[in-house]
């Protein structure tokens, strides 16, 4: 059996939506694959736009993601709407990646992709490993994902090893790396440094470069991105960081197309679409020493240690200042972030979603 048509969940709050608009347009590439990408939320008008000169059709309702407050109805409405649209659609296949999607009643085959979750996340940016109540019901819906799904990738080995750790899975789960399109490149004059993420998130680390950039003058240092949690109240950046907002993606890419330097001080990053983005762009990666990195970018950074201010000053402080080794990192960044093609990504998820079919069928 194949996977002709592909429903294809996705979020609006962070990279998922960057992934799957990605994957879709790699997808719709390929001959005889039709994708519907099903949006939990609601696309701004950027968003919609993209989707539309991509040609990718988007449906969308604005419902709560499992790891927000008070989700539960939403969560159990998402199950019920991605069986609803995949039989509208007729999919042969339900790519998911949200863990409530996964638990649609439905008989398609689903394949489910881990971006990231609660469990890990608290990990890695707050050195705690437990599992408080209030997470309680979270933690049972990922298990019952993990369960149920046909198939379980991962966009890193850390995160497949971290989940399964975690949830005490005992399945296999797959590694396919994210991938970017190359831009066209210009010319530019580059300075300064550029951070991107949402703000409030603790994972970003953000504030870290405003204690490493005390007491010298790092020159010019932008963050593109959210500051405003979607659950309320908005993430301070102290000087000498300076705001731009949650960025158009052509001004990002604007922005990237004439930085020198891309920093990413995260705790925790299961792959890092951003740092990809940067390298393809022309940036040197200046990367917190965490284990995702360490898989993605080993031999193509330069590494601080993670949440370590004055060592990130001193690396911070050597990259800008030598230009030969800014140059290097540049170049042995991009011929990296080249091995991470969106045609690898629709190949490889296409795979996926064969071998999910055939098993149903079987």
């Amino acid at each position: 059996m194949s996977a002709r048509r592909v429903l294809l969940t996705t979020d609006v709050v962070g990279g998922v939506w960057d992934f799957c608009l990605t994957l879709a347009t790699a997808l719709l590439e390929r001959d005889a694959v039709c994708v519907t990408l099903l949006a939990l939320g609601d696309p701004s008008r950027d968003q919609r736009d993209m989707a539309a000169a991509l040609g990718v059709e988007i449906r969308s309702a604005p419902l709560k993601l499992e790891w927000m407050e008070d989700s539960a109805a939403d969560v159990a409405a998402t199950a019920l709407l991605v069986a609803d649209v995949a039989r509208e659609v007729r999919a042969d296949v339900i790519h998911a990646n949200q863990f409530a999607a996964v638990c649609a009643p439905s008989d398609v085959p689903v394949v489910l992709t881990l971006h990231s979750d609660v469990l890990s996340w608290r990990k890695w940016t707050l050195a705690d490993a437990s599992v408080p109540p209030e997470w309680d019901a979270y933690a049972t819906l990922v298990r019952d994902a993990l369960r149920r799904a046909d198939s379980v990738v991962a966009v890193s080995r850390f995160l497949a090893d971290e989940v399964a750790s975690l949830y005490g899975v005992r399945r296999t789960i797959n590694v396919i790396h994210n991938g970017w399109p190359a831009p066209t490149l210009s010319e530019h004059v580059r300075r300064g440094t550029l951070l991107a993420g949402r703000v409030w998130d603790a994972a970003k680390n953000i504030t870290l470069a405003a204690d490493a950039a005390y007491g010298w003058a790092p020159g010019e240092v932008a963050v593109a991105g959210e500051q405003v949690h979607p659950q309320g109240g908005i993430a301070p950046l102290p000087a000498p960081l300076q705001p731009l907002g949650l960025l158009p993606r052509a001004q990002l890419d604007a922005w990237l197309m004439k930085t020198a330097v891309y920093l990413s001080p995260a705790r925790y990053d299961p792959f890092g679409l951003l740092p990809l983005q940067a390298a393809l762009h022309g940036c040197a990666l200046l990367l917190s020493d965490i284990p995702s990195y360490r898989e993605l970018w080993t031999g193509a950074a330069r590494f601080f240690t993670a949440n370590d201010s004055d060592d990130l000053r001193d690396q911070w402080q050597r990259l800008l200042t030598d230009d030969a080794l800014r140059t290097d990192l540049a170049h042995r960044a991009a011929k990296r972030a080249a091995t991470y093609t969106p045609r690898r990504l629709a190949d490889s998820y296409h795979a996926q979603y064969r071998e999910a079919t055939a098993r149903i069928a079987a």
